[in-house]
């Protein structure tokens, strides 16, 4: 089965962000969240959008929000002006999907595509050529790690102050490798064992 993978860093308390900032700066860290998730899809909610300010390049930008219209409107630079769509012929085919509500005129250099959901039952895996990666933040990570058939998971070799905590899931994951070891960080890949995931022959 095709499914979410998650990415992610956090500290060892399970800090991930303080402030809708990250408390602490490895740049080969996102070095590598970069190469991983370059030419696939992240999938993040509105707050770490924001804190982002912009959509990533090369890569296909979904953002989950209960308030879309909270986003579109607080980030006009981005997404310029536009209505939501609620039926009607104006509208072309293909872009007449349910869970399809916004296609924005991007305003940034490089981004393939950004598209905002109001729920994530309607984002499917399947219905990509490329991978999904979720990437935070604390609200989305709980809600679609039971979904996530792998997690590629930055633990920072230190304790820091924050206000948002990586959920558990120690219960449903097996440490499948180690991928990189440094001093500072370890990149570790988790496997769900909890989902029947099929192994390539």
């Amino acid at each position: 089965m095709k499914g979410f993978k998650a990415i992610a860093a956090m500290s060892l308390n399970r800090v991930i962000g303080d402030g809708n900032t990250i408390p602490w700066h490895l740049p080969e860290d996102f070095k590598w969240f970069k190469k991983t998730t370059t030419g696939h899809i992240v999938l993040m909610g509105r707050k770490t959008f924001e804190s982002i300010g912009r959509p990533l390049p090369n890569r296909k930008n979904l953002i989950l929000t209960r308030h879309p219209m909270k986003l579109i409107n607080g980030n006009q630079e981005i997404f310029g002006q536009f209505k939501e769509w609620r039926g009607g012929k104006a509208v072309a085919k293909h872009l007449k999907k349910p869970y399809q509500l916004f296609i924005p005129k991007v305003k940034a250099r490089g981004v393939q595509d950004l598209l905002v959901f109001k729920s994530m039952e309607f984002i499917k895996p399947e219905e990509f050529e490329c991978e999904v990666f979720v990437a935070g933040g604390a609200q989305i990570y709980e809600q679609m790690l039971p979904a996530c058939t792998d997690l590629y998971l930055t633990v920072v070799k230190r304790e820091v102050n924050g206000d948002a905590l990586f959920p558990e899931f120690e219960d449903k994951f097996e440490l499948a490798e180690v991928l990189r070891n440094e001093d500072e960080f370890e990149i570790r890949h988790y496997q769900n064992s909890s989902l029947n995931i099929e192994q390539p022959f």
